[in-house]
């Protein structure tokens, strides 16, 4: 069983120390048992508050040394007790587009990796490799340990070094190195990972560790004054010229990732994923040309390789090609439907998603309304949204947002086309009137890359478009202005499959006559009307209906304050006006569509009809 140990200064300055067995110590990881502690931390360390070195607490902070079991004699000195076997890399100054959870993924790879885990500040990686000796076995001595971990170190360094976006800490390896009690409520765990097999009679003059590219440069001079090898700056264009002569590249400048296709194989480009980045390597490798998996990534994520913008690709294909036939109120027809304006709302919506699309830096506004379907299940309503999008352009659909991930929807709305909000009537009234109505109108998106040092802007060049399966879905009193409620009176006909050269030729047709893809004043009153059938009428509202009618006539009615009519409604209803105040019902009935009110000097008077 291995047991680890776990170390901290007391307030006296005095070690204490414990062993965990590595489970019980992995769910303390899990669970988080210094929580807080790590949240302050890294929050700290994110807004520049504080390093590590200087943060409060981290005098008592726990050190967890993984390499061996540890006792402690009657000076507080460690006394070791017997090797784990367990080696650990500490990785920094992570480069990997996902950041701690592509390194992750990235050694996972690898059958010795027993764990790891995010490191305290959340900005790196603790990884623990598994090794024995060429026996199976692990030493009993403790200087014979410290020995074979060193040989350890500088075998398993070398692989892992190449496989992972990050820098590899690589102070002297030592059986006591420890990192930090972090949180990591996803580890990566593999208790059957297979153990490194290390020769322990390695000379002791090999293990002295050489900065990552010193062994490179040495045998690159040596086979440069020997005339018989290539240099780097050959081996390098070599390895080019042979992936470029195998394969094309580009980058795709929305998705952010290099993309390849076999020039004799499948005419289709497909994401350079690790796997087949390992795979190039061999291929490279394999042709005598000697340069590392580090050699191939540079090359891929450099600006050697080719930008593609594949919506502005799109609409260029499609730019000049219409026919003069109206292909989107003819889609628009598909979805049946008793509301009067929806072809034109839908036209008008259509155009400002394709604006959207275009590649302007300097908008001042986004396309901010939302047509909303309405029905029950089984009208195809999900499948209505998604053919929205062509085969070509379907990377940028997406019905599985998930808007209490904030920092995860503003990525979506720079990456993805069309967001189709399902099942919009589970979004509360709090997300709906505050972060979904703010977030519909961006014109572009500022957010920080996963573990950035800085807020970016990016493009927008998400639309909306949502379902609901019951009718009463719109919260905000002031008019539900960004939403295009329209409710289906039969499945939509999905039999035909678009003419999407028509539908976006037609788009960018009348962008470049001129046509809006927004929304007028007029328009917009006309929406508001329209959507108050959708409105979910709070019970306050709904005892206001059954007490009071709103009139223009003075002569009917009876002007009084908001503070008179929610007394009068508290004595007929008591516990039906229960959670409201009368601040928010002053709102609410402000918000009445059609009353009138003037001011006074004791304030705003509503005129009312007592029923």
């Amino acid at each position: 069983m291995i047991k680890i140990t776990i170390t901290h200064k007391n307030r006296d300055n005095k070690l204490m120390l414990s062993t965990k067995n590595f489970e019980q110590f992995l769910g303390r990881v899990k669970t988080g048992v210094s929580k807080d502690s790590v949240a302050r931390l890294r929050e700290s360390i994110a807004y520049g508050l504080s390093d590590i070195q200087n943060f409060k607490g981290m005098k008592t902070w726990q050190h967890v040394i993984p390499a061996a079991e540890y006792g402690k004699d009657t000076a507080g000195n460690l006394v070791f007790k017997a090797s784990n076997g367990l080696l650990l890399l500490s990785f920094v100054d992570i480069t990997d587009i996902d950041g701690v959870e592509g390194v992750k993924r990235s050694v996972m790879v690898l059958p010795s990796t027993f764990c790891a885990l995010t490191s305290a500040d959340g900005r790196g990686v603790e990884v623990l490799v598994k090794y024995t000796d060429s026996n199976g076995e692990l030493p009993s001595d403790e200087a014979a340990a410290e020995q074979l971990h060193r040989i350890a170190f500088a075998s398993a360094a070398a692989v892992y070094r190449s496989m992972v976006k990050a820098t590899l800490l690589t102070s002297v390896p030592s059986m006591n190195a420890d990192f930090l009690m972090t949180l990591d409520e996803m580890p990566y765990f593999n208790p059957k990972a297979a153990a490194l097999k290390i020769d322990r009679n390695v000379r002791r003059q090999n293990l002295e560790m050489q900065p990552a590219n010193a062994v490179t440069v040495n045998e690159a001079s040596d086979d440069k004054q020997n005339g018989n090898k290539d240099s780097i700056s050959q081996s390098i264009q070599h390895m080019m010229d042979f992936l470029n002569s195998k394969y094309e590249f580009r980058y795709n400048t929305v998705m952010k990732y290099t993309e390849y296709l076999e020039k004799n194989g499948w005419q289709i480009f497909r994401p350079v994923d690790p796997r087949m980045q390992k795979q190039m390597t061999l291929e490279v490798q394999l042709q005598d040309i000697r340069v590392s998996i580090k050699d191939v990534r540079n090359f891929l994520e450099s600006n050697y390789i080719r930008n593609y913008f594949p919506v502005d690709d799109y609409l260029f294909k499609c730019s000049g090609q219409w026919d003069g036939e109206d292909h989107i109120r003819e889609l628009a027809r598909t979805v049946p439907t008793d509301n009067p304006y929806w072809e034109n709302w839908f036209y008008t919506w259509f155009l400002g998603m394709v604006d959207q699309w275009r590649s302007y830096d300097m908008r001042t506004y986004g396309n901010s309304i939302v047509p909303l379907l309405i029905s029950r299940q089984g009208y195809n309503k999900s499948t209505f949204c998604r053919r929205l999008i062509p085969q070509e352009l379907q990377w940028g659909y997406t019905d599985n947002l998930v808007l209490s991930e904030k920092r995860q929807v503003l990525q979506a709305m720079s990456q993805f086309l069309l967001i189709n909000l399902d099942e919009f009537n589970q979004i509360s009234a709090k997300v709906q009137q505050g972060f979904l109505k703010n977030l519909v109108q961006l014109p572009n998106v500022k957010t920080k890359r996963p573990y950035g040092g800085h807020v970016e802007e990016f493009p927008r060049l998400a639309s909306f478009i949502a379902t609901s399966n019951i009718d009463d879905v719109l919260f905000d009193p002031s008019g539900n202005r960004r939403f295009l409620g329209v409710e289906l009176t039969g499945p939509i006909d999905v039999s035909r499959r678009p003419n999407y050269t028509q539908l976006f030729a037609q788009a960018l047709a009348a962008l470049d006559r001129g046509e809006k893809g927004y929304f007028d004043i007029d328009e917009t009153k006309r929406i508001m009307d329209w959507n108050m059938q959708y409105r979910v009428e709070q019970p306050a509202e709904q005892c206001f209906s059954e007490t009071f009618c709103i009139t223009d006539d003075e002569s009917r009615g009876v002007y009084l304050t908001a503070a008179s009519i929610f007394q009068e409604l508290k004595q007929k209803y008591g516990a039906g006006m229960v959670g409201n105040s009368l601040l928010s019902f002053g709102r609410k009935l402000r918000n009445i569509n059609g009353i009138k009110f003037r001011r006074m000097s004791k304030g705003t008077e509503y005129l009312v009809v007592r029923m």
